[in-house]
C-alpha cells in the first residue's frame, strides 16, 4: 500500500543539512506531489518543542497512522531523546528506518548508533563507507546518496579575477584546508580571490587572514551571517566560483562523506576541484566537470589549469557539471525513499 505519512525524529534542527536535505525538502516535494503529510521532530527543551514531541511520540505509541513511516536521523547520544526514541522503536519497529550520512560512530562512542541500526527495519546511508559499516548490524542497508535542490542558479561566464571557491563548516575542516588547499594556494603567485562560505567565529576569520598575509596576490572573502536558510541564495553565491573546491584527507570519517559539498559546486554549473575520497569519486569525472588532486602540488596545478583554459575550454568544463544532476535531486531521492516502504 502507498506511504500515507511519514514521522520523523532528528537529533539536530534545520540549521543542519542533512535536516533539511534528507529530509525536509524530500518531505515537501512528496506532500506537494503525493499528499504525504509528515511530522519532523527535533529535540528541544523549551515548552513549543517539548509540546510537539510528545503530541508525536504518545500519537505513534497510542494511535500510529496506518501505512506509516518512521525515520530516526543520526541519533547518537544516551541522553533522554535517544532513550525515548529507542523505547517507541522497541514498541514500534515495523515500517521503520535509521538515517546516517556522517561517521558519528567515529566521533562519539558508537553504542547507540548500532543500536538503531539492528533494530530499525532498515538503515538509509549517505555512502558506500557508511553501508560497509551498517551492514555489520542491518542487512537491509540501502545507499540513498544525499540530493540537491532544484534551483536555477547556473554559472554563465569566468570572472575576471579568477575565484576559487569553498563551502562548509571551516572548524570541522580545518585540518583539510590547512593540509591540501591552502599551501597550495600559497604557492600560486598570480592574482587569484579566495571565497570561504562557513566560517562563523571571528578568530577563524582573523587566522585565515593572518595566514595569507604575505599573499598580496590574494583576495580573500569570508562573507559574514549567510542566511543557510535562504538556499538560493547560497547558491547564487556558489555560482560566483570559478571553480570549488573539496579537499579531503584520506581517512575513514572523510570517505563515509556523501560528496556534498561537490554536488552543489555541480548543480550550479561550476567545475570543481576535489580529492579522491569517498563518494567524489563516483560524482567527478576526470577532465570532464573537474580535475582529482590527492597532494598539494596537486591542487596547484589543478587550479592554474583551470585558469589558463581558453574560454572554450572552461565553459565545455562547465557544461558538464549538470549531466547527472538527475541522480543526487531531491525528487530521485524522495521517490527512492517512499520505494523502500512500497
Amino acid at each position: 500500500m502507498p506511504i500515507k505519512h511519514i514521522y520523523c525524529f532528528a537529533f539536530y534542527d534545520m540549521s543542519a543539512p542533512s535536516v533539511r536535505y534528507r529530509l525536509k525538502y524530500p518531505f515537501d516535494l512528496l506532500k506537494t506531489e503525493q499528499g504525504i503529510n509528515y511530522d519532523l521532530i527535533h529535540p528541544g527543551y523549551d515548552l513549543k518543542n517539548l509540546s510537539r514531541f510528545l503530541r508525536v511520540f504518545l500519537g505513534i505509541l497510542l494511535f500510529r497512522k496506518r501505512h506509516s513511516l518512521i525515520i530516526f536521523q543520526k541519533i547518537y547520544t544516551k541522553g533522554v531523546y535517544a532513550n525515548a526514541l529507542k523505547i517507541l522503536l522497541f514498541f514500534r519497529p515495523k515500517n521503520t528506518i535509521y538515517d546516517i550520512d556522517d561517521a558519528e560512530y567515529i566521533r562519539f562512542e558508537p553504542a547507540t548508533v548500532q543500536y538503531f541500526m539492528k533494530h530499525c527495519a532498515i538503515c538509509t546511508v549517505g555512502s558506500e563507507t557508511l553501508k560497509n559499516y551498517a551492514q555489520q548490524y542491518s542487512p537491509n542497508t540501502v545507499l540513498l546518496t544525499s540530493p540537491v535542490i532544484n534551483h536555477q542558479e547556473i554559472k554563465n561566464a569566468r570572472n575576471s579575477l579568477f575565484t576559487i571557491g569553498w563551502i562548509g563548516f571551516y572548524n570541522g575542516h580545518k585540518d583539510n584546508l590547512h593540509q591540501l588547499l591552502f599551501p597550495a594556494l600559497k604557492k600560486i603567485k598570480e592574482p587569484i580571490k579566495l571565497v570561504l562560505l562557513g566560517v562563523r567565529k571571528a578568530e577563524h576569520r582573523q587566522e585565515i587572514q593572518d595566514y595569507f598575509i604575505s599573499n598580496d596576490n590574494i583576495q580573500i572573502e569570508i562573507p559574514e551571517n549567510i542566511d543557510w536558510l535562504d538556499e538560493i541564495s547560497v547558491y547564487r553565491r556558489i555560482k560566483e566560483f570559478d571553480v570549488g573546491v573539496s579537499p579531503l584527507i584520506d581517512n575513514e570519517f572523510n570517505r563515509a562523506k556523501s560528496a556534498f559539498k561537490l554536488k552543489q559546486y555541480l548543480s550550479a554549473g561550476v567545475p570543481a576541484i576535489c580529492s579522491p575520497v569517498g563518494e567524489n569519486i563516483h560524482f567527478l569525472g576526470e577532465g570532464e566537470n573537474g580535475f582529482f588532486c590527492n597532494s598539494t602540488d596537486a591542487y596547484e596545478k589543478a587550479i592554474l589549469k583551470i585558469k589558463k583554459m581558453t574560454i572554450e575550454e572552461y565553459q565545455l568544463l562547465c557544461n558538464n557539471t549538470r549531466k547527472d544532476y538527475s541522480e543526487f535531486s531531491v525528487r530521485r531521492y524522495a521517490f527512492d525513499l517512499i520505494g523502500l516502504y512500497e
